[in-house]
C-alpha cells in the first residue's frame, strides 16, 4: 500500500513536464540570442563599448599569457595583469578594472595553455568543454528523467557562467561525479572530489562525508589526487608560487572582509548580509557558521542514515555552498545539482509538494535573477536566504519520509 501511495506525487498543475519544457525552452532561447548578439557584436562587428565576453576568463587568459611569458608568479603581479587584460579591450572604448589572480597554483597549471590560442579560440574551447562536462556530469542523473532535458540546459547556472568564462561548470561536474561514483567506483568519486583543489572553498564537505560515510578509498583517493595536484603545480612552477599565492590569499581574506570593490554585493554569503547590515567581523564569521554548522550537522546525520539517496546528496551541494564566507553568485551554477536530486525525489515520494516545485523553481532561477538584481539596490547577497530556505526544504522532506 506503502509503495502505490508513494507514487501519487501531489504535483502542481502549473509544474507539468510539457510546461516546464516549454518555458525552459524560450528562456534557452533569449540566453543564447543575448550571448550571440554579445559575440558578433564584439568579434564580428567591432561595436565601440563591446567588451570581449567572458569577464572572468579575460583574467584566466592574461594569467596563463603572463605565466607563459614571465613566469607563473609574475601572473600575481595586478599591474602587468592589468596591463595584459587591457590589450584584449583596445578599440572597445572599455578599461578593464583593476585585476587580481587569486587561484591555487593548481588551477594556474589547468589555465596554463589557454594564451596558445587566440583570446575568441581560447573563451570558445573553455566555455564549450565547461558545459560539455556540465552536461555530461548531469546525464546519469537524467536517466530517471527527474526534470526534461530542455531545462537543463536551459538551467540560467549555465550561461552566467559562460558569460564570466568562469570554472563553476567544471567544478559542478566535478562535484557530480564525487556524489554520483560513489556507490559503484569509490576510487573515481573520490579523484572527482581531490580535483576540487582547484577550487578549494567548495571542496571541504566531501572528504567530511567520506569519513563520516566509511567510505575510505574515496576519501584517500581524494587526499591523495589533491596531493598530486598541489605537487605537480609545485614541481612545474616552483615552490616560491605556493608562498605567493599564501600571501595573496592572505591578503585577499582581509580584502573580503572590508568589502574590496564591493565584492559583498555578489556574495550570496550570511557572512555578506551580516557585514553589509553592520556586524562587525567576529559577529558576521558567527552567525556564517551557525548557518553552516547546522546544515552541516544535517547533512551529515542523512548521509549517516541514507549516504546514496537524492536527499542526502542535495543537502551535500547545498551545505558546500553554505560553507565558504566568499561565494560569487555564478558560482550558483551547483544549483542544478541539489534541483535535479530533490525532483528526483518528488518523482518517486508522496506528500504535499507545492512549497518544493516553488522552491526549486526559485532556485533554477537564482543564477539569472543574482546577475541582474546585481545591478540593482539590494545586489546578489539575497540568494543566501534562498540556500537556507533550499536547505530547509531538503531537510523537511528527509523528516516527513522518516516518519512514514
Amino acid at each position: 500500500m506503502k509503495a502505490l501511495v508513494s507514487q501519487e506525487v501531489q504535483q502542481p498543475a502549473f509544474f507539468t513536464r510539457e510546461r516546464i519544457a516549454a518555458y525552459s525552452s524560450a528562456l534557452l532561447v533569449g540566453q543564447i540570442i543575448v550571448i550571440g548578439v554579445w559575440v558578433v557584436s564584439c568579434w564580428l562587428l567591432h561595436s565601440r563599448y563591446v567588451p570581449p565576453p567572458g569577464l572572468d576568463f579575460r583574467v584566466f587568459w592574461s594569467a596563463s599569457f603572463i605565466s607563459i611569458h614571465q613566469g607563473a608568479i609574475a601572473a600575481f603581479n595586478p599591474d602587468l595583469l592589468h596591463a595584459v587584460e587591457n590589450t584584449l579591450l583596445q578599440g572597445t572604448g572599455v578599461e578593464s578594472p583593476c585585476a587580481l589572480w587569486v587561484y591555487p597554483p593548481p588551477f594556474q597549471l589547468l589555465i596554463f595553455p589557454l594564451a596558445i590560442l587566440p583570446y575568441p579560440a581560447a573563451y570558445a574551447l573553455f566555455c564549450g568543454a565547461s558545459i560539455a562536462c556540465c552536461l555530461l556530469a548531469c546525464a546519469p542523473l537524467m536517466k530517471s528523467r527527474p526534470l526534461p532535458w530542455a531545462a537543463v540546459i536551459a538551467f540560467p547556472g549555465i550561461w552566467v557562467a559562460t558569460i564570466h568564462g568562469q570554472n563553476s561548470l567544471i567544478t559542478l561536474a566535478l562535484a557530480a561525479g564525487a556524489l554520483g561514483l560513489l556507490e559503484k567506483r569509490p576510487v573515481a568519486a573520490g579523484v572527482c572530489a581531490g580535483l576540487l583543489v582547484i577550487k578549494p572553498q567548495l571542496a571541504p564537505i566531501f572528504p567530511l562525508l567520506f569519513l563520516f560515510g566509511r567510505n575510505f578509498k574515496a576519501f584517500f583517493a581524494a587526499a591523495v589526487t589533491a596531493a598530486l595536484l598541489c605537487l605537480m603545480s609545485g614541481i612545474v612552477f616552483g615552490a616560491p608560487l605556493w608562498l605567493r599565492f599564501s600571501e595573496m590569499a592572505a591578503w585577499f581574506s582581509s580584502a573580503v572582509q572590508n568589502n574590496y570593490a564591493n565584492l559583498w554585493d555578489a556574495m550570496p554569503t550570511v557572512f555578506a548580509i551580516a557585514r553589509h547590515s553592520g556586524a562587525s567581523i567576529a559577529v558576521a564569521y558567527a552567525l556564517h557558521a551557525f548557518v553552516a554548522l547546522g546544515s552541516l550537522l544535517f547533512t551529515i546525520t542523512i548521509w549517516l542514515r541514507k549516504p546514496h539517496s537524492s536527499l542526502a546528496k542535495a543537502a551535500a551541494v547545498t551545505t558546500a555552498l553554505l560553507i565558504p564566507t566568499y561565494l560569487l553568485y555564478y558560482d550558483l551554477a551547483w544549483l542544478l545539482l541539489p534541483i535535479l536530486y530533490l525532483a528526483e525525489d518528488l518523482r518517486k515520494s508522496r506528500g504535499p509538494a507545492r512549497a518544493e516545485y516553488i522552491v526549486a523553481v526559485l532556485a533554477w532561477l537564482a543564477p539569472l535573477a543574482s546577475l541582474i538584481t546585481w545591478f540593482m539596490p539590494f545586489k546578489s547577497r539575497w540568494a543566501a536566504v534562498l540556500l537556507v530556505v533550499l536547505m530547509v526544504i531538503v531537510a523537511r522532506r528527509f523528516l516527513q519520509e522518516n516518519r512514514l
